[in-house]
């Protein structure tokens, strides 16, 4: 190991203890934890309990309902509790509250039979979504912001959290409102919705335009994913806002998965260079990050030249599966193709 290469290595450690996260797609912290209202604390009643906790996180990290509805997703629902690390129940503060146990499964196992069983496995690495909802309700027109209390946006947050989805409404603050409107998300106009949505930096951009029916009352929406290389576009009804706003967060994570999620894969070894490495610190945030990706299970510096380095990666997952992370993340930015695995490092 040349002295290069041996002094990264001994200011690693300091350098990582004075940085405190990898950048790049937001990490959820809650992948495996689930509540689930229960009547009594009997065992069969808790047994029911956790194979219903069982199946939120199923769809979590799978990405789909669809994908527990089948064989292999029914086979793993049929033993919950040798996934389960711990479980407590939440006594009703109120009297017409009801009793909620709330259970924290234990992720290593879960991830390793849901991969084993051939199911997809999206794992904490997702990307950050911007929502913006234009509504009009019967001659009433608004856009939802971050402080809005309707129906809808209590949806929204809820479904971001059964999915596992980090999602980001707009202040619709001064600065907001001064770069667009109304008219502006209802109208679909792309390049000034893409430059509105800049401050909050996300890696994809949700729009919605929800409308309810003058006869019988429908909602109709139509739902626009911006910022990916295959931006989609779909049509949903609903009943109500609520049902609505919270069907086109949900497909939305469906189609996101479909992207992201890891697939059964015997893995493979893959090296990368990284240019733009000039010190310590920054060394330190490119292997702190690729280590911290789900495919990647161990990694090795091949060589340190000025400002580069090469790193060999043990990988468990399609290599496509790890280019799609690593571009969705905000380090590193592939130089040209991202198949010729040459990326570089941004501070």
């Amino acid at each position: 190991m040349n002295t290069i290469h041996c002094r990264f290595h001994v200011l690693l450690l300091a350098a990582m203890l004075l940085w405190s996260a990898p950048g790049g797609a937001a990490r959820v912290n809650h992948l495996y934890q689930a509540e689930v209202d229960v009547s009594n604390r009997d065992v069969a009643t808790r047994e029911a309990a956790l194979r219903g906790a069982l199946q939120e996180v199923l769809v979590r990290v799978t990405g789909s309902p669809g994908s527990v509805a089948g064989r292999a997703g029914q086979a793993l629902l049929r033993k919950p509790g040798q996934f389960v690390e711990q479980f407590r129940y939440h006594e009703p503060e109120e009297d017409n509250e009801p009793l909620r146990l709330a259970v924290q499964f234990d992720g290593v196992a879960l991830e390793r039979e849901v991969r084993r069983a051939g199911l997809p496995f999206w794992g904490e690495e997702r990307p950050d979504i911007l929502v913006w909802l234009a509504v009009e309700d019967r001659g009433q027109r608004y856009l939802v912001s971050e402080h809005s209390t309707g129906p809808e946006v209590q949806a929204l947050r809820l479904t971001a959290r059964a999915r596992g989805l980090p999602v980001t409404l707009p202040l619709m603050d001064l600065l907001d409102q001064s770069a667009l409107g109304f008219a502006d998300v209802w109208g679909g106009f792309e390049n000034t919705i893409l430059a509105a949505s800049e401050r909050y930096h996300p890696q994809v951009v949700l729009t919605g335009r929800l409308k309810r029916s003058t006869a019988g009352g429908e909602w109709r929406g139509e739902w626009t994913v911006l910022k990916t290389a295959d931006g989609q576009r779909w049509t949903s009804h609903a009943r109500d806002v609520a049902t609505l706003a919270a069907d086109g967060l949900a497909a939305t994570g469906e189609r996101l998965a479909v992207r992201y999620a890891l697939h059964d894969s015997d893995g493979g070894m893959r090296t990368l260079l990284v240019e733009g490495i000039h010190d310590v610190n920054a060394y330190a945030q490119v292997q702190t990050y690729l280590m911290s990706l789900t495919p990647v299970d161990e990694l090795q510096v091949v060589r340190v030249a000025d400002g580069s380095v090469e790193f060999f990666l043990q990988i468990n997952a399609d290599e496509r599966n790890l280019q799609q992370l690593i571009t969705l993340g905000r380090r590193l930015e592939a130089v040209g193709d991202p198949t010729l695995w040459h990326f570089q490092y941004r501070p």
